[in-house]
């Protein structure tokens, strides 16, 4: 979520059929606003890692559930519901997320017109009906979205470097240790 900013419920609700890898696009049908509102999210290169490890983690820990769900869980509908983590564990998720990866697009010097593309913000004025987002998906909006992820993954990085803590190295490790975390208890 924190690289992509969607509202949380979009991304706890997303499929796997709706990762295209060969478009690097996540759809999200059904967003805040309904189907008229449906959108693309172009995929940077952190987020198809971030998206793989997930999908990977999903298949380990909920192999029928993953089927069908990108966030899977043991939950009635089969995907994440609600986050239960601990402020002081996690200080910052679901519309946190948002916020921060509004920040971090304006600290990386991406356009207000863009942010609001990427978000799926509606865009104000009368010029808006001009634009054709599909047309700016491919290329301009996938480029915007990976300044930002660099962006963010710079940040981690030197947050890592000030506190020594282990939370930075995430973008870069393997499911595999990650899953064998989880399965130990370790964070």
């Amino acid at each position: 979520m924190l690289l992509s900013g969607p509202r949380p419920e979009a991304i706890r609700k997303a499929r796997v059929e709706h990762v295209d890898f060969r478009a690097r696009v996540l759809h999200i049908p059904r967003p805040k606003g309904g189907e008229v509102k449906a959108f693309d999210i172009p995929l940077s290169r952190a987020m198809i890692r971030c998206l793989v490890r997930v999908m990977r983690i999903g298949r380990a820990l909920y192999c029928e559930q993953s089927r069908e769900w990108l966030f899977p869980a043991e939950s009635e509908s089969g995907h994440i519901i609600e986050h239960k983590e601990k402020r002081s564990d996690l200080s910052k998720w679901g519309n946190d997320l948002r916020q921060t990866f509004r920040t971090i697009a304006q600290a990386a010097g991406v356009a207000e017109l863009d942010v609001h593309l990427l978000m799926n913000h509606s865009i104000p004025g009368v010029n808006a009906g001009y634009i054709t987002r599909n047309k700016l998906l491919s290329d301009h909006l996938r480029q915007q979205q990976e300044a930002i992820s660099l962006r963010m993954l710079e940040a981690g990085r030197s947050r890592r470097k000030e506190t020594k803590s282990l939370a930075g190295l995430w973008p870069a490790l393997p499911s595999r240790r990650i899953l064998s975390n989880l399965m130990s208890g370790k964070d």
